[in-house]
């Protein structure tokens, strides 16, 4: 049985897993941790010098100086992974004590109009949080959507040229809307979650009342959330899915696509409606504004809508892709706020802008694998727009930058911007690598 309790031996495997993906955890909440990491580096560092000169030593002294590396790493080991056991084991205690709190601040900024909020970033909420999530996703089987499969299957499904009906709709404000009484009566229906689990979920939940003075909706921002929402959510998917004639259903967040193969006199608004009567039962609305439902009678006919940041378009028995309206504005507003930053500090660091220029530029252009990040996580012009089937965005996107460049007055600076192309950058689908300082610097010119 999987065991939900927030022990320093889960917590342990928290940590151990979190470093695999290249989260610096020491150098986040245990500095201390850091000496004995830089030991076992330098002897690290030994045994390849060792190896590499090998040929200098007489067996017997290569053997017994390995054999004392070795030795000396193995201490520094252990004694590491004590002083881990030992701080988790404080962490333990704090996030299962009564006056423990996630102490939720809201950012300075909002995310799309939304209030967006942080728990107060120490190692017991971290480690709370992360704990949590890994509870919810065993216990009720939650898995986060996938871009990369939804669009491949939703382009297959759309492909043919039978009759359909294609409803595209959002869940209008979604986690300000979720009601946390039924949300709270959900967990508790089915107890699969440990009660410390639900306690902690309640723990928050308040922490997020006294804050906003709202009796309704979950953080936005916060990791639990988006597990949370997963389960509200359980029912009203099972729901969708036993809609009859069915053939595709996907939501993404709150951000829905359903395929319907209708009957010869089936109108398409009862199945709006039907959908809109599922989310009131959640105690949620779909967005008028966002809800989009498109007839395809077949081969005389055509739709385009947007989703996931793709534009699906059919005409007749063609189906193309490119990319979304506010997907194209991004890369736009990204190209003219690297080319503002690069005019207002060009005069006082020229070098430096001039190099953050070409850097952010390169980023745009390229593909990239992030950092803190050893699940082959690839992100870029190719990546991010994979299963697009037309090219005329990459060429509008570098007319852009053509037009954009001509505010430079550097001649050679505007000669070299004109070299990036996000057209050749997808075809070739060149790479570029960033270190994580460099992907701070490159990402600042573009928040507000």
């Amino acid at each position: 049985m999987f065991d939900q309790s927030f022990t320093s031996k889960n917590l342990a495997r928290i940590y151990h897993a979190e470093n695999k993906k290249g989260v610096n955890i020491a150098g986040m909440f245990f500095p201390e941790l850091i000496a004995h990491y830089d030991k076992i580096k330098r002897v690290r560092q030994l045994i390849r010098k060792l190896f590499l000169n090998r040929r200098i030593y007489k067996k017997n002294t290569f053997e017994a100086r390995l054999l004392k590396l070795y030795s000396m790493r193995s201490d520094y080991k252990i004694a590491k992974n004590i002083e881990i056991e030992e701080r988790l084991e404080e962490v333990a205690k704090n996030i299962n004590s009564k006056q423990f709190s996630f102490k939720i601040k809201k950012l300075p900024y909002k995310k799309n109009d939304k209030n967006v909020y942080v728990t107060n970033g120490n190692s017991y909420s971290f480690f709370a949080e992360k704990q949590i999530q890994k509870n919810i996703k065993y216990t009720y089987s939650v898995k986060q959507a996938d871009r990369d499969l939804i669009v491949p299957q939703l382009k297959s499904i759309l492909s043919d040229e039978f009759p359909k009906f294609i409803i595209k709709t959002d869940i209008k404000s979604f986690y300000e809307e979720i009601n946390r009484n039924l949300l709270i009566a959900k967990l508790n229906k089915n107890p699969i979650l440990s009660l410390s689990t639900r306690k902690l979920i309640a723990k928050l939940l308040r922490d997020y009342d006294r804050l906003t003075g709202e009796d309704k909706g979950i953080p936005r921002g916060i990791g639990i959330s988006a597990y949370l929402s997963e389960v509200y959510l359980k029912e009203f998917d099972e729901k969708i899915k036993s809609i009859p004639n069915l053939i595709y259903y996907s939501r993404y967040v709150d951000d829905i696509v359903i395929v319907i193969s209708p009957k010869p006199d089936d109108l398409i608004e009862k199945y709006v409606q039907l959908i809109r009567t599922f989310a009131e039962e959640d105690f949620l609305k779909l967005s008028s504004k966002k809800t989009k439902p498109v007839m395809y009678r077949g081969k005389q006919s055509s739709f385009n809508f947007e989703y996931l940041g793709y534009k699906f378009t059919k005409s007749g028995a063609n189906l193309s892709l490119g990319i979304s309206g506010k997907k194209k504005q991004k890369y736009q507003s990204r190209i003219r706020l690297s080319i503002e930053k690069f005019i207002k500090h060009s005069r006082k660091q020229p070098v430096k802008s001039k190099n953050e220029l070409f850097m952010r530029l390169r980023f745009l252009t390229s593909n990239t694998k992030l950092s803190n990040n050893k699940g082959n996580a690839v992100i870029g012009v190719y990546n991010t727009n994979k299963w697009v089937t037309e090219d005329n965005f990459l060429k509008d996107l570098d007319k852009y930058l053509k037009m954009q460049s001509a505010r430079v007055s550097d001649v050679t600076i505007r000669s070299k911007i004109e070299k990036y192309s996000f057209l050749e950058g997808f075809s070739s689908r060149k790479f570029s690598h960033f270190s994580p300082r460099e992907l701070e610097t490159i990402v600042k010119a573009w928040n507000k």
